[in-house]
């Protein structure tokens, strides 16, 4: 007699959603929608290596027990940092290291990290989105310049090595950094053959792309570059050349308006809204605004709503959670029923391993999704 209700409330379930299903059009259910929560790694993103210290940190990382700790969190999805404006990779890229005019193991890793961490999250249904930069390498000019990228300038005028590329027009009047300008067709050509030349190697192991650094100037260049035989769309192309179903994200910064799209897209092509965000709530003057869910900051149609912060001190850093397990739990749990996904920026070494502390709490938070989980299937 007990499973009456059950079966009742099943029945229920299913008639309803026939009902809807047959008045409206079917809404696709989307994978990042159904993965919960997931982790980022800033892998060895902000740090300055030579070419014998890049390939030593990579070929210390320990796939297996990293891959492990992701799984015990309960992470359904893992963004991971191929490199950032440092200019190194944690792979192979002969476009990249053609373009450069070095070896591999130069700027690009010998070993391909992302390659084994690919396959090993597949075999444990764990999704792999790749971050990468929109724009060239703004740490080193010579890599801008070897790129074809726009390159930075003074009053409108480009300005040569002796300028710090990372310099800010509040120290150097009427400087704009390379990312503060609209692209070329050049340099969207190059990066397409790089993203491309991964894409293609990866295939399927790559659900989804992060871009960071797609800043309103690119934006707004979009139209303008569409009457260019190398453009926006043919960089997406390329992009997606490995996995045409795989999500884009584009990111210009940490605010709300932008990071969660609620003005529209920042790109056409845009799938998951970056979300990148310091806290579950609207950081205003007063303190805390709103709480950050798809319901108070509605993502564009077709749009995934994502939020991503920092679960520690800060982007790829700190040694333990600064929230609280049930605060983690319900947050998620709330942005999860309202069609969400979040993904908590957590702290890495050189060989994969996760700070104690954190993984104490995430391995935690793990067990309750997991638990949940359990529940509903044996519903």
């Amino acid at each position: 007699m007990k499973l009456l209700p059950r079966l009742a409330c099943f029945l229920w379930f299913v008639a309803i959603t026939v009902f809807v299903s047959g008045v409206g059009a079917v809404v696709k259910k989307r994978w990042l929608m159904e993965t919960g929560y997931g982790l980022m790694f800033h892998y060895e993103a902000f740090k300055n290596h030579t070419t014998q210290s890049y390939n030593k940190a990579v070929d210390s990382f320990d796939v297996v027990r990293f891959v492990d700790s992701v799984k015990s969190a309960g992470a359904g999805h893992v963004i991971f940092v191929v490199g950032q404006h440092w200019g190194k990779y944690c792979a192979p890229n002969s476009a990249y290291e053609k373009l450069l005019g070095v070896e591999n193991g130069m700027w690009t890793s010998r070993r391909d990290l992302i390659m084994e961490i690919g396959k090993e999250l597949a075999q444990r249904d764990v999704r792999l989105i790749l971050y990468m930069t929109a724009r060239a390498p703004m740490r080193h000019y010579d890599v801008i310049k070897s790129m074809g990228d726009t390159l930075p300038s003074i009053n409108g005028k480009p300005v040569g090595p002796e300028v710090d590329p990372m310099s800010h027009p509040r120290k150097l009047k009427g400087f704009r950094r390379s990312e503060n300008q609209a692209p070329n067709p050049t340099f969207l050509k190059n990066w397409g053959d790089v993203c491309g030349e991964w894409s293609k190697r990866y295939g399927k192991l790559v659900s989804g792309w992060w871009f960071d650094g797609y800043k309103m100037e690119m934006k707004d260049a979009y139209e303008s570059l569409t009457k260019e035989p190398h453009n926006i769309d043919t960089w997406v192309a390329a992009v997606l050349s490995g996995n045409p179903e795989a999500e884009l994200a584009f990111n210009a910064g940490a605010h709300p308006i932008l990071s969660l799209c609620t003005n529209g897209r920042l790109c056409p092509h845009q799938t998951f809204t970056s979300g990148e965000n310091h806290d579950f709530h609207q950081k205003t003057k007063k303190g805390k605004g709103k709480l950050l869910t798809p319901k108070n900051f509605p993502a564009p149609k077709g749009v995934v709503w994502h939020l991503l912060l920092p679960v520690a001190k800060g982007w790829g850093a700190g040694e333990e959670s600064r929230f609280e397990l049930e605060t983690l739990k319900d947050r998620i749990d709330l942005i999860n029923s309202e069609g969400g996904s979040v993904t908590l920026d957590v702290p890495i070494s050189s060989d994969g391993t996760i700070p104690v502390g954190v993984l104490r709490t995430l391995g935690k938070l793990g067990k309750e999704s997991k638990q949940l989980k359990d529940g509903i299937r044996s519903f």
